[in-house]
């Protein structure tokens, strides 16, 4: 009996340590759409407002396939992923949408441009290159790396996106 209490408390603490640690592949979803839009500037810099709308600012959308959807939510969450500089523009135009019965409960906007992306959802393996403590702590290195923008620039280049890395 104590044995099973036990493992019970394991398993618990367990599923709660890596949800954090994986905050899209544990997410129930049933879609993931990927938005060519325009951010910043005025317009705001989010895919999905503060109120959970869709940027007026959309041109194109692709609904991923499971695959790619799989890979995508592996890579955002990877500690590979980043470590990256960043430039100041923030100005997105991927959003990346994961839906549960047509509402949007997570999302991404990412500028290729600084190499800095905006999560929903807070992605621990992100947050590198930490300096100073408490109130004055932040993070240097929180841009995406090479290899990972590589991939977002492919999906970009894939899905014939407007706004492109050009080698």
């Amino acid at each position: 009996m104590i044995n099973k209490f036990i493992f019970g408390i394991f398993l618990l603490i367990s599923v709660a340590y890596f949800g954090q640690q994986k905050p899209f592949s544990t997410l129930k979803f049933d879609k993931v759409i990927l938005y060519d839009f325009s951010g910043g500037k005025g317009v705001g810099t989010s895919i999905i407002d503060e109120k959970g709308n869709l940027s007026k600012t959309v041109i194109k959308k692709v609904t991923l396939d499971e695959e790619t959807t799989k890979i995508l939510s592996k890579k955002l969450e990877s500690k590979e992923s980043y470590g990256g500089g960043t430039a100041a523009c923030f100005e997105p135009h991927l959003g990346i949408v994961y839906y549960l019965k047509n509402k949007p409960i997570a999302h991404v906007s990412i500028c290729v441009d600084c190499n800095r992306l905006s999560s929903s959802k807070i992605i621990p393996n992100q947050n590198q290159g930490k300096t100073g403590n408490g109130k004055d702590a932040y993070y240097l290195l929180d841009g995406m790396s090479k290899p990972f923008r590589k991939y977002i620039n492919g999906l970009l280049k894939k899905y014939n996106f407007s706004h492109q890395i050009k080698e």
